[in-house]
């Protein structure tokens, strides 16, 4: 296994916002809010940690007229993009962004029917407080889901998926996408942060071969 290598926390230079921004996350993102639908995760109050330029909950308040979904993000520039992204949308009154760190929000506790993430587990710090905060907002009989990349065991695993899903992208776009499969966490690590925070009634499951899914459905 290819030995975990961090990366910032926050990409919070107007260039990094851009070139994430401008990526093209469309079939992944499209597949994690069917993930969303399918385990019963569009209900009620959503809470969207680590929403980088909004595209969840655009798809979401496009598929679900009259769903409304907090996002929150470190990162002041991508919540700038975001901001722009969902004010263009028409979908200012449905999509509420705001600044906070998700390993210590403002929140009360079970504040939220639902509790996602979608690709920002890797960028945490800390884990262990990333998901011990979820299970803290999340209401009794609340709906989790986080998806995030997984580490590639070897060198050879790493670069092939990076070619085969950014083998058209910019060679800046590459090295991002390349240092987030470095800082991935594996299923293990997953599965052991999970059971620190409180959520050891979690399904951990590999959902690609880049993608491990944690999940709570409704109970």
């Amino acid at each position: 296994m290819l030995d975990r290598i961090p990366e910032h926390e926050c990409m919070d230079t107007p260039e990094e916002a851009r070139e994430y921004a401008a990526m093209d996350h469309a079939e992944v993102n499209l597949a994690f809010v069917e993930a969303l639908e399918k385990h019963g995760c569009v209900r009620g109050e959503l809470l969207d940690l680590g929403t980088g330029p909004g595209h969840i909950p655009l798809i979401l308040a496009e598929r679900h007229e009259r769903l409304s979904v907090t996002g929150i993000d470190l990162s002041k520039e991508m919540l700038k993009i975001a901001r722009l992204k969902v004010a263009q949308a028409g979908y200012s009154r449905r999509i509420r962004l705001l600044e906070a760190d998700a390993k210590k929000t403002a929140f009360g506790q079970n504040t939220f029917d639902v509790v996602f993430s979608n690709t920002i587990l890797h960028h945490v710090s800390d884990p262990v407080a990333f998901l011990s905060e979820a299970r803290r907002v999340l209401r009794p009989k609340g709906a989790l889901l986080i998806r995030d990349l997984m580490r590639p065991e070897t060198q050879e695993d790493l670069e092939r998926i990076v070619t085969t899903y950014a083998g058209d992208a910019s060679d800046r776009q590459r090295e991002l996408f390349r240092e987030s499969l470095y800082a991935a966490y594996t299923v293990d690590e997953v599965r052991e942060f999970c059971n620190q925070a409180g959520l050891e009634d979690v399904t951990i499951e590999v959902t690609s071969d880049r993608h491990l899914t944690v999940w709570l459905e409704p109970r």
